[in-house]
């Protein structure tokens, strides 16, 4: 199997229904789809069980242990199979075409991270002043507390080698939001040596439903960055 595509969901019915088929449409060598699902009350979970009834390479993973996004993408990367562990929201944000981009940067990388704002990056929609300040601020931040030189840390989609993610895993501590900055951050202090870059990627309106950014997300990615600067050391050590 080339590539696992994870993708956490928090209501997502309406979203997810019109994901999956594009997925099929968009050129991946093989691959399957794990829906990992957040107890939704909107029918998300019955949606991915009718689709994947008449598609054997996607499945429905519930989680049932500590809540939030980061939680949930570690679950699902544990369950797959393929070279490659993809993440990607369910919310057609993130272009399933981008995709195949990312994946071209098998051979020389071990981490590819999609980027808004590097060459080849956009958006589809023009953002508020309050969605374009939030976004920088978080990068800015990132840089000043951990070092790390990424232009879109927010971005969420993202590709890892399986073999890198299964031998470092113990060095994570997921929770929160923004799994992708944890794993780039453990990925580049830790002392085996990981290749990790950029690529651009094409920002997606939202079709339905609501965006999951808010006061209480923005409070976990500033304890995110806290808890990853606290362990520093420790990364280091391996």
């Amino acid at each position: 199997m080339k590539l696992s595509i994870v993708i956490p969901t928090l209501n997502e019915r309406d979203n997810i229904t019109k994901l999956l088929p594009l997925l099929e449409t968009s050129g991946l060598p093989e691959y399957e789809v794990i829906v990992v699902d957040e107890n939704s009350a909107d029918g998300t979970g019955q949606a991915v069980l009718d689709y994947a009834a008449q598609h054997p390479n996607c499945r429905l993973l519930t989680n049932d242990g500590p809540s939030g996004l980061s939680p949930c993408i570690v679950k699902g990367f544990a369950a797959a199979s393929g070279e490659w562990l993809s993440c990607m929201d369910g919310d057609l944000q993130h272009d399933p075409a981008d995709l195949k981009n990312l994946l071209a940067h098998e051979a020389e990388l071990d981490m590819v991270i999609g980027s808004r704002y590097c060459q080849g990056g956009g958006f589809a929609e023009k953002w508020s002043l309050k969605r374009i300040l939030t976004s920088r601020i978080a990068a800015a931040m990132s840089r000043g507390w951990l070092g790390v030189k990424l232009s879109d840390p927010m971005s969420g989609f993202f590709m890892v080698r399986r073999t890198a993610f299964e031998r470092e895993r113990h060095l994570l501590n997921p929770r929160g939001f923004k799994i992708m900055l944890e794993l780039y951050f453990v990925l580049h202090l830790c002392p085996n040596h990981y290749r990790c870059g950029e690529t651009g990627i094409h920002f997606a309106c939202r079709h339905y439903g609501q965006s999951k950014l808010s006061t209480k997300v923005i409070g976990q990615y500033l304890r995110q960055l806290w808890d990853l600067a606290w362990r520093r050391r420790t990364i280091r050590r391996g």
